[in-house]
């Protein structure tokens, strides 16, 4: 990011907490020193923390190229605009690198990433080929998809879509009046027959040494402003999908469950993967029709 646009973000900022835990460029000598106490809090340290947001970027992108190649879905929300550098591309050049055709309409809540992803991203902007979309708007809000069809975008009520709410809801602000399971009932509501709705939220796993690393790096967020309950039971999270059914997460289980982000259908041999942990969770669910589409 650029740094006029980095001199002005102040206050907690997830963006520049997952840029710092990846290893970005883009944030201060605060956001490294929240990083440096999540890293100190969890086993594994700053591979472990730094693992929490690239897998959950590289789970995205499995998401959106198998549903682009198994369903009917063609446009994307994607609630956060992609800001860190994690395996190069932003999420919409992967996303349309496997259909040219698909639209993307970024959501941001923090004012001065949707002013520069509105710049880099936004097709209507910057003259580009393919459709993408960036608004500001609050990704928080139970009714934003709602919101969202009012604002004239390439977004159509009678249209599958796929809504991506992964490396945010941790992170939501004190004092919003909603809780993470409101915010996903009202998107699971408002969703199209047809559509998925992926989330990501980092996990206190029932092991009771990881349960007690996680309420201690859940209280170096919090200390900050950086969400009210960063880091959920494995069961709470489930009830994150209200009741839309779970795609089966990978070929060797028929559990309809959240996974570790690295094992929902990983590239290559699945015992080939790297190291992972239960510290963040991932799960796409769909609504209405079965599963898979033709």
């Amino acid at each position: 990011m650029p740094s006029e646009y980095l001199a002005l973000l102040q206050g907690p900022s997830r963006v520049r907490l997952i840029d710092a835990l990846v290893g970005g460029k883009d944030h201060y000598e605060e956001d490294r020193q929240v990083a440096r106490a999540v890293s100190a809090a969890l086993p594994g340290g700053a591979a472990t923390a730094r693992r929490l947001f690239k897998e959950d970027r590289r789970f995205q992108i499995r998401v959106c190229e198998m549903l682009l190649r198994r369903t009917q879905v063609r446009t994307f929300v994607v609630c956060g605009a992609d800001q860190w550098a994690v395996d190069g591309d932003p999420l919409h050049k992967r996303i349309q690198r496997a259909n040219s055709d698909a639209v993307v309409i970024y959501v941001e809540s923090e004012p001065v990433i949707f002013s520069h992803a509105l710049s880099e991203y936004d097709t209507s902007v910057n003259s580009g080929t393919s459709v993408v979309r960036v608004v500001q708007a609050d990704i928080y809000d139970p009714d934003l998809l709602r919101r969202l069809h009012d604002m004239h975008l390439p977004l159509y009520a009678e249209q599958p879509v796929a809504v991506l709410q992964c490396g945010t809801l941790p992170f939501v602000p004190d004092g919003t009046r909603w809780t993470a399971q409101d915010i996903t009932a009202g998107l699971s509501d408002t969703l199209q027959d047809g559509s998925f709705l992926a989330l990501t939220h980092l996990c206190a796993p029932e092991d009771s040494d990881d349960a007690e690393a996680a309420r201690r790096a859940g209280n170096e967020l919090k200390a900050r402003g950086l969400g009210t309950r960063p880091f959920l039971p494995q069961k709470d999270i489930e009830a994150l999908f209200a009741d839309l059914p779970l795609v089966v997460p990978h070929a060797l289980t028929n559990d309809r469950v959240p996974v570790p982000c690295p094992e929902w259908y990983p590239p290559g041999p699945f015992r080939e993967r790297v190291a992972t942990d239960r510290f963040n969770l991932g799960g796409v669910a769909h609504k209405g029709r079965p599963w898979p589409l033709a």
